[in-house]
């Protein structure tokens, strides 16, 4: 019987590197296998509890087997990865990365791993991250674009969302829906709403500030973001109003933990589909739930408004019996993606024109030629401004560190940059390892400095890649909604200098506000950038 439990663990672990399985498919069959042995057991006479101790020790055995097995498999000559270099412990389990995925740090990891070990460094057991400008259009930007792998299925899910799908075929089709609402028309339309928005930003600013002008400037601008995407999704019918109500629901946070528990967890797939239903996760759906409200009152309201539901909801067909599931996650995937970015980027820029005075100078003075009067603001003389466009820009490639983008080759296989990568396996290209790499960005790649985006860059030999930029991806997943985020930072940055004077609190500590910026999908602020403000006597 010994040498059944034995035989059971090697054959369970042949059949996962085969196929990968579900968490809630690999508990059932091993409460299977303790059920049937406690079963057998018994009936050849053996009383219950000798029955249920024979039980438990056999399938112990199991899975002992089961992980050793594994783990002899991964360290082998004969596991598909086995010429690429990385951490053995990596090779081995991919737990070790979920851990860097849940301190915010794993830019800074995956950046190390590349120092150390080069090009090609194998993440986990089944993972390849690759630091090369060349990988990215075989992965992300050619019409025949990788797959997304299954990190980007939710548990219990269909994949239905627009974000979660991971076919190129399904999520295309989808994405043309998606596109309406990112023309230039359509952005032309929403530029009034955003002009409203930041009008109340600066209202907000000044109501939150103390009376030395103190205010936490993230908080503002994390606010404005949310109402700005909830009347650019669902016209009137949009409930969010942060900036001026605050959000005691924690709306905000209840975003930023699904990204956090999506990001996290999504390293581990199997452990995803048990962890994703227990009861701690239900305030992850705060704001989905009421995302998915909104949606469903845009979509009785019958308006004809030009927002980004008006697109989503055409390509929603009544008949298909997962058309709640569209909507819901569409919606959220629409408030939190679109919020986000913006939010950290420009909480970022902040910090860094403040950091760097003569920068903020230059940027303001710029500002103020072409602008006398915030009333002046257009989307066609912001994208006139060479140093605005050299400041946002230099702020995404600094200050958006985002995750590798996991993709999996096709069953064939695929040369990358010159090296054969097994099918199956997944790969992503380190975005903020190529946003500071010295191939792409030199002199001083990790320093903010917006004038090497201007003519001459930092001088002769100095290099800026722009296509190394991978904020928004490329190809058949890049982001639709590029154009609008970027709008977004140039009529807020600008809006902001012309407004306000910032300096920083007199308590504030750049070094705890650096060490305490953390990526996860979503950029987190372990203390908050705490600004004193005067408001312009001329505007």
């Amino acid at each position: 019987m010994q040498m059944f439990f034995v035989a059971a663990g090697l054959a369970a672990c042949l059949a996962i590197h085969r196929r990968p399985i579900q968490g809630g498919t690999a508990l059932l069959l091993i409460f299977i296998e303790l059920i049937l042995t406690l079963a057998y057991t018994f009936v050849l006479g053996q009383g219950f509890l000798a029955s249920t101790q024979y039980a438990i020790l056999g399938t112990a055995q199991t899975l002992l087997t089961l992980v050793l097995s594994t783990v002899a498999y991964r360290l082998s000559p004969f596991h598909p990865l086995a010429s690429f270099p990385g951490p053995i412990v990596n090779k081995i389990t991919s737990l070790r990365i979920l851990y860097v995925v849940a301190t915010g740090r794993r830019h800074l990891y995956i950046e190390s791993l590349h120092r150390k070990y080069g090009k090609f460094v194998r993440t986990g057991p089944n993972t390849l991250s690759i630091n090369s400008h060349a990988a990215v259009a075989p992965i992300y930007a050619n019409a025949n674009a990788f797959d997304r792998s299954n990190a980007y299925i939710l548990p219990g899910s269909t994949e239905k969302g627009i974000f979660f799908m991971t076919s190129r075929t399904q999520h295309g089709a989808r994405r043309r829906f998606w596109a309406g609402g990112f023309t230039s028309q359509s952005l032309a339309n929403y530029f009034p709403t955003l002009v409203k928005r930041t009008d109340q930003l600066m209202d907000c600013i000044a109501r939150r500030s103390d009376r030395h002008g103190n205010v936490d400037i993230g908080d503002c601008i994390q606010h404005w973001s949310y109402d700005v995407m909830g009347d650019l999704t669902f016209g009137g019918s949009n409930r969010l109003e942060l900036m001026e109500e605050g959000d005691p629901r924690e709306l905000v946070k209840s975003g930023q933990l699904a990204t956090c528990v999506f990001e996290i967890l999504g390293e581990v797939p199997s452990l995803f589909q048990i962890a994703w239903y227990l009861p701690a996760t239900a305030i992850v759906r705060r704001l989905e739930d009421l995302a998915y409200d909104m949606m469903l009152a845009r979509r009785a309201s019958g308006d004809t408004d030009n927002d980004l539901s008006s697109h989503i909801l055409r390509g929603i067909n009544d008949d298909d019996p997962f058309v709640d599931e569209y909507l819901r996650m569409d919606a959220i995937f629409a408030i939190q993606a679109g919020s986000d970015t913006t939010t950290g980027v420009v909480t970022l820029t902040i910090y860094l024109l403040l950091s760097h005075p003569d920068v903020a100078e230059r940027l303001r003075n710029e500002l103020r030629s072409a602008f006398p009067s915030r009333d002046d603001v257009s989307i066609q003389a912001l994208d006139d401004l060479a140093y605005l466009d050299a400041v946002v820009t230099e702020s995404l490639r600094l200050g958006s560190p985002f995750p590798g983008l996991p993709r999996v080759v096709p069953d064939q296989g695929h040369v990358i940059d010159g090296v054969y990568v097994p099918g199956g396996t997944i790969v992503g290209v380190p975005a903020y390892a190529q946003e500071v790499a010295e191939e792409n960005f030199w002199p001083e790649p990790k320093a903010y400095k917006p004038e090497r985006w201007l003519p001459g860059g930092l001088g002769p030999g100095s290099r800026a890649c722009k296509a190394a930029i991978m904020t928004f991806s490329y190809g058949p997943f890049g982001c639709l909604g590029k154009a609008l985020a970027i709008q977004e930072l140039k009529l807020l940055i600008a809006q902001l200098l012309l407004t306000y004077d910032f300096k920083f609190t007199p308590d504030f500590d750049p070094r705890a506000f650096e060490a305490g910026v953390r990526n996860l999908r979503t950029t987190l602020f372990d203390h908050p950038l705490k600004v004193q403000v005067a408001r312009r006597a001329q505007i």
